[in-house]
């Protein structure tokens, strides 16, 4: 295949790594920019005010950042315009919508495909082969935390808003822990129990969180999460607890591999600031959407791999209001 035209729709954070992301893989070029600021430019890519005017260009295929109240309007308008679609997570704001996505994706024969990070930060990665290898035996116990001071990298005020972000910290942060706990058991989440408040903020969505989750072969584990009001070092760790030892990912610096051999500890990063890091996945989501677009095979992770993670923070809220243990049956869109 040629080289591919790609456009990008929102300019903001997100959008402007997507930008950089691009510019450091090769066959695939940014041809155009759709963000009603008219600041939203970069050097040769054509700028357009409305999104509706980028889908009608020659793009091959879009990425989409923006506010995930948009993600679903915005993707069926690409591919009915017969473009790929890179999304940023989460796929969605409810179920329903996902699975409109999914099926309209299906329809139209084209890529969609959820920018999960954390499936290509290389500590991750690395984590996942020494976890497969048997470094550790088989997981016994898992569990994830991600806390982060909210506004360390000017989140923008719709993430405090139910109506626009869908959810707080569990589906706008958390989802990323949701989908990797899956991808490091490699099992499917069956049950789902936890609380949900809003200490820090107040807002219409939750600040902070704890998730416990129950596994098809009976393994369990426990995700927390919060958005804290003031600084707080960034924590985002992975811990799985083995029949042969222990492996902790600390997301954005690195690893500790425990054994009875002895001990590993590799850090990936030096220094660098956190957009840095975060570019680093984006890149690799980047380098697998335009992949899967030559290859014509599905991305990896699926849509549909995103879209369980989505359905697991659903039944999370239903947790949280009903005060029990939630089965994932039922919960279909």
């Amino acid at each position: 295949m040629s080289e591919i035209r790609v456009g990008v729709i929102g300019f903001g954070y997100m959008g402007k790594l997507h930008v950089e992301a691009y510019a450091r893989v090769s066959g695939a070029r940014v041809a155009a920019i759709a963000d009603p600021n008219e600041t939203a430019i970069s050097a040769g890519a054509r700028h357009y005010a409305d999104y509706r005017e980028l889908l009608a260009s020659n793009v091959d295929a879009v990425s989409v950042c923006v506010p995930t109240h948009l993600h679903c309007q915005i993707t069926l308008e690409a591919l009915a315009a017969s473009k790929h679609v890179l999304l940023e997570k989460p796929i969605a704001v409810n179920l329903e919508e996902a699975d409109r996505m999914l099926e309209a994706a299906r329809r139209a024969g084209k890529t969609l495909f959820v920018g999960m990070t954390h499936r290509f930060y290389p500590e991750l990665r690395e984590a996942k082969r020494l976890l497969d290898e048997g470094s550790i035996g088989q997981i016994v116990l898992c569990r994830d935390s991600i806390l982060e001071h909210f506004g360390f990298l000017q989140s923008p005020p719709w993430y405090l808003d139910k109506r626009l972000a869908g959810g707080g910290t569990v589906l706008t942060s958390g989802i990323h822990l949701v989908d990797r706990l899956q991808w490091f058991t490699g099992q499917n989440i069956t049950h789902v129990a936890g609380q949900a408040g809003n200490p820090y903020f107040g807002a219409s969505v939750e600040d902070a969180a704890q998730m416990q989750l129950h596994f098809r072969s009976g393994l369990a584990g426990q995700v927390t999460f919060a958005w804290m009001r003031e600084p707080h070092p960034l924590v985002c760790d992975l811990e799985l607890i083995g029949t042969k030892g222990s492996l902790i990912v600390h997301t954005w610096k690195g690893y500790e591999l425990h054994t009875a051999q002895g001990s590993t500890v590799k850090n990936f990063y030096d220094k660098e600031p956190h957009p840095q890091k975060v570019l680093v996945g984006v890149t690799g989501e980047v380098e697998e959407f335009l992949g899967s677009i030559r290859e014509r095979r599905a991305p990896f992770p699926s849509a549909q791999e995103s879209t369980e993670a989505l359905k697991v923070v659903m039944t999370f809220y239903k947790a949280a209001r009903s005060g029990g243990l939630e089965s994932m049956e039922g919960m279909n869109p």
